[in-house]
């Protein structure tokens, strides 16, 4: 049975990018998000543990690694201006394995919710002593193969709208490209 570390992203305290027409932030949508995700994940035959942040984040990798997960999905919410749109996947720069389970889950997000494919973004911590990526140090620091899914911009309003019409939905994107990643289906 495989294992799968899901990462709700940011914590209670420090909620991530909101959105102030409805009053949500990144924290607040993930972590129901995640135990629907899990409880999908389960109906396939995978073993779904959820972790949170509980301090630093410089402390998360080592956290998700005491899991023994076989993958590590962290979940987020892109924001901006308002205005823009999309969803993108990040992955270690260095790993082929992440690489491709961010576009099985891309793939299966972006055929979910419609919005604007903004691809793979592949990340650093750090690369000959220049500043990396956000996120680049959990991708880098975890032992498995890890990705950061942004499968929207939460500051948007008709964003986060479709993507709370489509949360199921949204859920079953998510553990169906889990499971073609590890079937090999991607």
């Amino acid at each position: 049975m495989k294992t799968i570390a899901l990462i709700i992203g940011h914590s209670a305290k420090r909620g991530g990018a909101a959105n102030k027409t409805h009053g949500i932030n990144e924290f607040q949508f993930n972590e129901p998000l995640a135990h629907c995700v899990a409880e999908k994940l389960m109906l396939y035959g995978f073993d779904p543990i959820i972790v949170y942040r509980d301090s630093s984040y410089s402390k998360l990798p080592k956290k998700v690694n005491q899991t023994g997960a076989d993958i590590a999905v962290s979940f987020h919410c892109n924001a901006f201006n308002d205005k823009a749109n999309g969803s993108e996947t990040l992955y270690y720069k260095y790993s082929l394995t992440g690489l491709i389970l961010a576009a099985s889950i891309q793939k299966e997000v972006v055929q979910c919710l419609g919005l604007k494919n903004r691809g793979l973004k592949p990340c650093v911590a750090s690369y000959k002593g220049k500043a990396g990526n956000r996120g680049g140090l959990l991708l880098q620091k975890t032992s498995m193969p890890c990705v950061i899914v942004e499968p929207f911009f939460i500051d948007s309003d008709s964003s986060l709208e479709l993507v709370q019409e489509r949360f199921e939905d949204l859920a079953k994107a998510y553990a169906l490209g889990i499971k073609n990643f590890f079937s090999g289906d991607v």
